[in-house]
């Protein structure tokens, strides 16, 4: 819903003894209204999982096929968007996959994209910085931590985060004797030709420790999900190389049904005080106080959706999986957007009170998004999603489907 307020400022033209009215029409927002503008297919076996705005463009995303080692980007308006292959990545081997991605700043001028390379033998990722403007120009970091499966440059463009999960259940080729996963820093300082793995931080908190994803703040801080074991990581990238008294470690509490959170998707609040938190095991969020180490009440997603909405009726838990997430501030609110990849959905609340979230709305994600409801398990599974922080512009990567769909917000449709 928008509002309208006029601000009326007299002009004194002294020395013609007069006064002049000047109307000026500000319209502002109380909810973000998120509503579905299209969807496109890309292939069934593409499997676009991540997505991601570029920094300092309006008007780009771009997002990596992994099932057909595919990169593209989008260019959109307010009302439609089109898809352009930028390159066919190499994997570098015959057993390796792409898992996810991030888009730089500007560094000397360009954005650049790193792409998480997973070996399926168990062997040590890589990370390929891709230049934008020229997909042919590739860096490769090698031997990263075991399964990279997150990634997030930080603001400054002078690291890159990356979360190894390292997950026994999904590599069943790991070694009993190796615990854990880890979080690797790469150094950009010197510059994308010289990047360099400045450490690979071990995570052996528990025998099945995974970092799962990471987040960057303006500061340098950083926030890591360890999912298996429901952890959130916080640190600073100028304090790396790390030692455990650098890095502080919070316990996210069960729900009401003493469910485990397994938190997967973050997004740092862009004041860089708070963080959200999405849980994929028992379908809730909270939101982290980054200084104090606390979060706030598990809040339960499933209670909002609509009467007939699909859920995952296989399981008690899982049964929305919210994903990937994100954070804007527009016109005093603080906007929460989640994937929802169970519910072939995105869902917004408004967190200008992170204590008391207020669900704002909600709306379908995918092509065949109608003959998914009353499904066991989603057939499109929205998982990745890229929001930008001023235009009101939402997209989400839909992995099983394998296609892309685009959101807008109120103030993107006037």
């Amino acid at each position: 819903m928008k509002k309208t307020t006029v601000l009326l400022m007299v002009l004194m033209a002294a020395f013609w003894g007069c006064e002049e009215e000047v109307v000026d029409e500000v319209i502002t927002y109380d909810s973000f209204g998120l509503e579905t503008v299209m969807s496109v297919a890309t292939a069934i076996d593409a499997n676009p999982e991540i997505i991601r705005m570029v920094p300092g463009s309006d008007d780009q995303a771009v997002f990596v096929a992994s099932g057909t080692n595919q990169l593209f980007s989008i260019t959109y308006t307010s009302n439609s968007f089109t898809l352009t292959e930028l390159a066919v990545l190499s994997t570098g081997s015959a057993t390796s996959e792409f898992t996810s991605i991030d888009v730089s700043p500007l560094i000397g001028g360009e954005n650049y994209i790193a792409v998480c390379v997973a070996e399926a033998d168990c062997g040590k990722g890589s990370i390929k910085l891709v230049k934008l403007s020229d997909p042919t120009s590739v860096v490769t970091v090698a031997d990263i931590g075991y399964n990279p499966d997150g990634t997030a440059f930080t603001k400054d463009g002078s690291y890159l985060i990356v979360a190894c999960e390292d997950d026994r259940e999904d590599r069943p080729c790991k070694p009993d004797t190796r615990h854990g996963g880890s979080v690797s820093i790469i150094s950009l300082k010197d510059g994308i030709a010289n990047a360099s793995l400045v450490q690979d931080y071990i995570v052996d908190l528990s025998v099945d420790s995974e970092p799962e994803h990471c987040e960057t703040a303006a500061d340098g801080t950083v926030i890591v999900s360890v999912q298996e074991t429901s952890q959130i990581l916080i640190f600073n990238a100028n304090d790396a190389p790390l030692d455990a008294s650098e890095v502080t470690v919070v316990d996210l509490p069960t729900d009401a049904g003493l469910n485990e959170a397994e938190p997967d998707g973050l997004f740092i609040f862009p004041d860089g005080t708070q963080a959200l938190i999405s849980n994929e095991r028992n379908g809730t969020f909270q939101v982290l106080d980054i200084a104090a180490g606390t979060v706030t009440a598990p809040y339960t997603i499933e209670n909002d959706l609509p009467d007939g909405w699909q859920r995952d009726a296989r399981k008690s838990t899982k049964r929305t999986e919210p994903e990937e997430c994100s954070v804007i501030e527009k016109d005093g609110h603080l906007y929460a957007i989640f994937a929802l990849q169970e519910s072939h959905a995105v869902v917004v609340y408004d967190v200008t009170d992170a204590a008391n979230p207020v669900f704002d709305s909600i709306s379908e994600a995918g092509v065949a998004w109608e003959a998914d409801n009353l499904m066991e398990k989603s057939e499109i599974g929205s998982e990745g999603v890229g929001v930008h922080p001023t235009n009101g512009i939402v997209f989400s990567a839909n992995e099983r489907e394998g296609s892309i769909t685009m959101f807008s917000a109120n103030w993107a449709r006037e």
